[in-house]
């Protein structure tokens, strides 16, 4: 009997591999600092869920270029990809639509329903028009550059133009400035982000080991920041419950993705404690490294939102 393919276990045992990798410390960053995952021909980085997929490949084989092509793509470039050379799996997300009834609507229909009803109702939503909808994940197939020959050398360098320390530092505290957000520094061993207060207290920048260090830290309490109730209000816990578990991957994973794109190093060595804790978790809910995922990255594009920054 032939079994479907279910993408999300797919991902969920990927990414799953990748904290596995993190707790043995065979994988020390979340996402390399030689650029983001990024498609040359259609010039775009793919999507936050798909960076960490793509980086546990890139890391675990060694490619030196993060440059990601589908089969068409190469072929179409002019190149081919090496006998014997797998491919890996990335995601996007797509949705489809029922009526009361739970008959399956077509997109077009639903569009042009909804494009109607709001020529005399600019307010009217699906649920209005007793339309339901439900996103699921898809997914697509590509090669790292390394696993090509042929190609132009265009698709092939690194899209990257390295920034210099001060330019990047520059940026980090402009993104913090822009959002507003509040920090006070003092003489001590360690940050906290106060909800009560809307305050982030942080060590002065001279007492971590380096100033990356000092913003990967500062960015895992500015993602805590955007879940106040007047921002995101994500559901979070109490120390040591699987909620707060879950709150501190979500910053571990925001204040990554927020770093990468700066050119910072989020090392993983501040998240090594909560490592078993989320294994723990992933035991009792598959889907939960998946919903961090979707809530770290929302979290990002509310700080990037809010300044001039491109993503």
């Amino acid at each position: 009997m032939e079994t479907t393919f279910n993408v999300t276990e797919a991902v969920t045992e990927q990414l799953i591999a990748l904290l596995d990798k993190v707790n043995t410390g065979d994988i020390e960053y979340w996402l390399p600092l030689s650029g983001l995952a990024y498609n040359p021909v259609s010039k775009n980085y793919y999507t936050s869920i798909n960076q960490l997929l793509l980086s546990f490949e890139l890391q675990t084989k060694h490619y030196s270029h993060n440059n990601w092509l589908t089969f068409k793509q190469i072929s179409e470039a002019g190149g081919s990809v090496i006998k014997g050379e797998k491919s890996s799996l990335v995601t996007f997300t797509d949705v489809l639509y029922f009526d009361k009834d739970e008959n399956k609507l077509p997109k077009n229909e639903v569009k042009e329903m909804l494009a109607h009803a709001r020529t005399t109702n600019p307010n009217i939503t699906l649920k209005d028009l007793q339309i339901s909808s439900r996103w699921y994940l898809k997914y697509y197939l590509v090669f790292n550059v390394a696993q090509t020959t042929g190609l132009p050398e265009e698709l092939v360098a690194p899209e990257l133009v390295k920034l210099q320390d001060k330019d990047r530092f520059e940026i980090a505290d402009k993104l913090v400035n822009d959002n507003g957000v509040v920090i006070k520094h003092v003489s001590a061993n360690s940050a906290h982000y106060d909800p009560i207060n809307d305050i982030i207290q942080m060590p002065f920048l001279k007492q971590f080991a380096s100033a990356e260090q000092y913003y990967a830290t500062l960015f895992h309490e500015v993602i805590h920041w955007t879940n106040h109730e007047s921002r995101l209000q994500r559901p979070s816990g109490m120390f040591g419950t699987p909620e707060y578990a879950f709150e501190e991957l979500i910053a571990e994973l925001g204040s990554a993705f927020i770093c990468s794109r700066l050119q910072i190093h989020a090392s993983l060595t501040s998240s090594s404690a909560y490592i078993k804790s989320w294994l723990s978790a992933l035991e009792d809910d598959r889907k939960f490294i998946l919903k961090a995922v979707s809530f770290a990255d929302k979290a990002m594009q509310y700080v990037f939102k809010n300044s001039n920054h491109q993503l």
